[in-house]
């Protein structure tokens, strides 16, 4: 494998607590919070299925993406015709009998578990529903509790925009603060997306949230400053096609920075990379388009006030292989092959190759290959990036 580098007012609710909580619940005062997301489909599964777990023929495959970065995917298999539906949902690489549904018009309802890094495994309700020939899917809930905004108490929730589970996506989730305490959140004047610095009297807040939502820092907006410039570890003689890297302060504020090589102004402090998308182009005038994501959550990166810090972006790139087995291995046995391409907390989520400038191209796959002493390949396999 070659790589190139490489809602609509809503009520808020009575009594806000002191303490943030979440609520299991699709709607707040007969209004919806859900964010459903479109299941990416592929003719082929991006893991091999276990010989007793064969759908029917012309099922397509994907998975539900959940937890910090997305990176706990869970296995979606989904045959249109026959409504077919099934969801690994305890994450086994198995369908369990209890795993195999029947999708009507009703979202069905699977309960999980997601792993919020250091705070541990929480149970939530994944909700599936058809969209067009394929399915979406949502986590159900929100997050409600009060922020602290110039020694004031403002009831606030927190809603899943992305369909992770997670209330932390700065430009994705949202928060809704009760600014004038009426009891209502106004969708025009007090819902805000998350990264954003929003107005609160002569000054600029911004509010972090924990992954679960259960804790929650409205802090005013820095004004100190400092510069970031961003260099992207690449192979020679190749060209930056597009840059959009994410980045995001331990306020909670999202900067963009879209060129590499120059010095961007923003405010001091620490912060981490929370995505990345990058487009290459090589000597042969082909584009390589590759998009990164992080579940990793700590903010090594310092921005000093007054002086430059230069980032060296996807530094330290390489690929890892994890090899899981249920049982020990012997001869004959099966395991499971998880390739990564990572770099310092990202991880490689997509990877394609087209014609110069192009949008889009075909998806790379990367050959997996046993191999015993004396390079005898014994077995292979094809891996794709999602």
């Amino acid at each position: 494998m070659t790589l190139l580098l490489w809602l609509a007012t809503l009520a808020a609710p009575p009594d806000p607590p002191g303490d943030w909580k979440f609520v299991d619940e699709v709607a707040l005062n007969g209004r919806s919070v859900l964010t459903y997301r479109t299941v990416e489909l592929a003719d082929v599964p991006s893991r091999p299925l276990h010989a007793d777990d064969m759908p029917p023929a012309g099922a397509k495959f994907g998975s539900v993406a959940l937890g910090p970065g997305g990176r706990q995917r869970l296995a979606i298999v989904w045959h249109a015709t026959s409504k077919t539906l099934w969801l690994d949902a305890d994450g086994d690489g198995r369908f369990a009998a209890s795993e195999r549904h029947i999708l009507g018009d009703t979202p069905l309802e699977a309960k999980v578990s997601i792993t919020f890094g250091d705070q541990g495994k929480q149970d939530r309700t994944v909700l599936l529903r058809k969209r067009g020939d394929g399915v979406a899917w949502a986590v159900r809930g929100y997050t409600a509790g009060t922020v602290s905004i110039g020694g004031k108490k403002i009831a606030a929730i927190l809603t899943d925009g992305d369909a992770d589970g997670c209330f932390d996506g700065a430009g994705t989730d949202r928060v809704w603060l009760d600014f004038d305490g009426d009891g209502k959140f106004d969708p025009l004047t007090e819902q805000f997306p998350l990264g954003n610095a929003i107005s609160a009297g002569e000054t600029a807040v911004l509010v972090s949230p924990r992954p679960d939502g259960l804790a929650v820092q409205a802090r005013e907006r820095p004004n100190e400053t400092g510069t970031l410039r961003v260099e992207v570890a690449r192979l020679p003689r190749t060209q930056i096609v597009e840059l959009s890297a994410n980045y995001v302060s331990e306020f909670g504020e999202l900067i963009v920075v879209k060129e590499a090589e120059k010095g961007v102004p923003l405010p001091a402090g620490k912060y981490r990379v929370d995505s990345v998308g990058l487009k290459l182009m090589g000597e042969d005038g082909k584009v390589w388009h590759y998009s990164f994501s992080s579940s990793d959550r700590k903010w090594d990166l310092e921005v000093v006030k007054g002086q430059e810090t230069t980032h060296k972006l996807l530094d330290g790139l390489k690929a890892t292989v994890n090899f899981k087995a249920r049982d020990e291995i012997t001869p004959g046995s099966s395991v499971m092959v998880q390739p990564d391409v990572v770099a310092r907390g990202l991880f490689l989520t997509r990877c394609e190759v087209g014609e110069k400038f192009a949008s889009y191209g075909r998806e790379v796959e990367a050959e997996i290959r046993l191999t015993e002493p004396g390079s005898v390949v014994i077995d292979r396999c094809a891996s794709g990036f999602l």
